[in-house]
This record gives C-alpha cells, structure tokens and sequence, in this order.
C-alpha cells in the first residue's frame, strides 16, 4: 500500500465551500503518481521506452471536505493482468478518520514508441504482483461503483 498525505488549501473550495470536484482529481492522481514512482514506473521507466496510461478514472464522493483538512490517500493494487493495473484509493479526512472519497483507476503499460498498449516486462509485472499480494487484506470500499441511480449511497 502506498500512501500520499496533503492539506486542503482554501483555493480548492467550489461554491458550495468544499473541496471542488477537480481537487479531488488532482489529489488521486498526485497519490497514484507517487505509487507509480515508488512501483518503479516513474521517469526512469518512460526513458526505459514504457510509460503507464490511464485508461479509467472513477471517483466516488462520501463526504464533503473542507479548507484545512489534511487527508490521507492509500493506494493499491486491486486487479492485474499482462498488460494493466487497477489502482483503488481510499481518501481519509484526518480529523476523524472518515472515508471522504474512494478512487479507481485503470493503467494500461503503453510503449512510448508505439503508442501502443504492450505487455510488461518481467520484472515489472512481477513487482506489480508482489505490491499486489504485500499489502493490505481489508477488501477496498466502493470497488466497481459506476455513476448509476440504481447504485445507491456508497459505503462510508
């Protein structure tokens, strides 16, 4: 599990005085590029001739966030394959404790010359394994929601 810490800044408040939509957007993807660098998918990967594509992001909303909260974000692995990975992140409001939001995002290993989404190579593949099976067992809130009224509340 990976995990990326940030305060609420004021400027990230909408009109309704809570963390606007595309804060949320950012944070995820501030904590999903940390836990690719920290995968060994950062920089130095994209000069290796591979890089990591989103392929899906999907965020569920729980609670309103305000200015000055600090948050904590866990990322991991949820679902792999030869060729993709399923990022799921929990956002934690530190004052309480309560889930804020979750997060999913689908990665696809993409060759930086071709364009294309190839197979990783070994060693990636088995690091991404490894991170997958080393990490935490509680099963991950709202995975596979989709924007639907038929959904219901998320769980909290």
């Amino acid at each position: 599990m990976f995990i990326y810490r940030c305060q609420v800044r004021s400027s990230w408040l909408d009109a309704n005085r809570h963390m606007n939509a595309r804060r949320h957007f950012e944070v995820f993807s501030d904590a999903s590029d940390l836990a690719c660098h920290d995968l060994g998918l950062g920089l130095s990967y994209i000069q290796e001739g591979h890089s990591v594509f989103t392929g899906d992001f999907h965020i569920t909303y729980v609670r309103e966030i305000p200015a000055g909260t600090s948050l904590t974000i866990a990322t991991r692995i949820v679902d792999l394959d030869a060729k993709r990975f399923v990022l799921h992140q929990e956002m934690v409001d530190d004052r309480n404790q309560m889930l804020a939001a979750t997060a999913e995002q689908l990665q696809l290993n993409v060759g930086t010359a071709s364009r294309k989404v190839e197979p990783f190579r070994t060693e990636v593949f088995t690091r991404l394994r490894d991170a997958q099976h080393n990490q935490d067992s509680r099963p991950p809130r709202n995975v596979g929601r989709a924007a639907s009224l038929a959904a219901g509340a998320p769980a909290r």
